[in-house]
């Protein structure tokens, strides 16, 4: 196997080194960018948050503050109570508020009421990322420069569950029941990051992809040695990617909450909206894993020559069934859609093109390897012919 000079050898693994960190790089923008902007992939997360019962309790405890805080409870107690018992209007107010999230998780378990929330968190999304992108917002609220995202309606629904009436309190402020997502001073400074987000995530999936195809091209003589190691590249990110989702989480989560009972909830929801990281890092260690496969059939091992020796004759004779195979194997993966990528125009096309490649450079080292083979008895037939005739 010819050795590469030092100075070729240094350029190559460099190469790669670059490429892997910017692969992890890149793998957290494609997170970020699928995770914040892709309608569908929030809808799912939220509603796999309101699925679990943890989450969903501590949910319930704050729209019922949220209630509270905008509706005059004890007051409308207090009126339907007759002079005598309208004493006993606050302790009757603070026994509903304890009761009330028990009715309002019970609300919330319904499949009525999970689908609303989906149908809610969809529209809510559009809209914020429509004011993300500068564009008309519909229903949600940037008063003020602000964007808020209106509770009211859902508070509405909550107090007819618990039999008040969602009337506001005279001293209310004119924001309860609202939540700010984006401060004013916060507004473009968002819209910037959403624009560079957009474009750094395809960018730098295109510099990666870049980067260890130079690095392959560039080791003439050790390709395949480099292909391999491109694939442990993509099996050692993908690793990093799922512990570090369980190393960040842990410390965000003991960072930002406090109080014990609230630890497990978020929790639970920082690990809901990282699947999809997790499963980023999954398909990286797929990848890789096809890639050292790659370079192991096209090595030196008696099983990989063994293999190739089988293959050569459909190769040299059958092309159109090799590439007929694949690309049947490649439409059930595509029709499967495992991964990300696989369920993108730009990654179903250049998933394709590296297949392609690879089907085109093994079948060439093929048919040098074995190129095609005399007919039978061709050399008994020769010597035959060579043999001086007997008189």
């Amino acid at each position: 196997m010819p050795v590469m000079s030092a100075r070729r050898s240094f350029a190559v693994y460099g190469l790669v080194v670059v490429a892997t960190l910017l692969l992890l790089v890149s793998s957290m923008t494609v997170w970020t960018k699928r995770q914040l902007l892709d309608d569908d992939a929030w809808t799912k997360s939220s509603a796999q948050v309101l699925a679990d019962p943890q989450v969903r309790q501590a949910l319930s405890n704050k729209l019922v503050d949220l209630l509270y805080q905008r509706v005059d409870i004890a007051g409308q107690i207090k009126a339907a109570l007759p002079p005598a018992a309208q004493g006993v209007a606050p302790a009757a107010a603070a026994a509903l508020e304890t009761a009330a999230p028990r009715a309002v998780d019970a609300l919330l378990s319904t499949q009525r009421a999970q689908q609303l929330w989906e149908n809610a968190n969809r529209r809510a999304h559009t809209a914020i990322v429509r004011v993300l992108e500068g564009k008309s917002a519909g229903r949600l609220s940037t008063a003020n420069g602000d964007v808020t995202l209106d509770l009211r309606p859902l508070l509405d629904r909550i107090s007819a569950r618990i039999g008040v009436v969602a009337k506001a309190r005279a001293n209310a402020p004119p924001d309860a029941g609202q939540i700010v997502l984006l401060r004013s001073d916060q507004l473009k400074s968002a819209q910037t990051a959403v624009q560079v987000l957009r474009v750094l995530s395809v960018f730098l999936v295109l510099v990666v992809l870049g980067l260890y195809v130079l690095a392959v091209y560039l080791a003439r003589g050790r390709r395949r040695t480099v292909l391999e190691v491109c694939g442990a590249s993509f099996v050692f990110t993908g690793l990093v990617l799922i512990v570090l989702r369980r190393l960040i989480g842990d410390a965000v989560v003991d960072s930002l909450v406090q109080t014990d009972a609230n630890k497990a909830p978020v929790h639970t929801v920082w690990l809901i909206e990282t699947q999809l990281l997790g499963d980023i890092g999954v398909a990286l260690v797929a990848y890789g894993i096809l890639a050292l496969l790659a370079g192991w059939l096209a090595g030196p091992m008696r099983p990989a020559v063994a293999v190739r020796r089988f293959l050569a004759p459909t190769f040299r004779e059958r092309p159109l069934v090799v590439w007929g195979t694949a690309a049947l194997l490649f439409l059930i993966v595509i029709a499967w859609g495992p991964t990300g990528a696989t369920r993108r125009l730009l990654g179903i096309a250049v998933l394709a093109g590296l297949l392609a490649l690879g089907i085109e450079v093994w079948r060439r080292q093929i048919l040098r390897e074995f190129p095609e083979e005399p007919p039978a008895h061709a050399d008994e037939r020769e010597l035959e012919g060579q043999k001086p005739a007997l008189t």
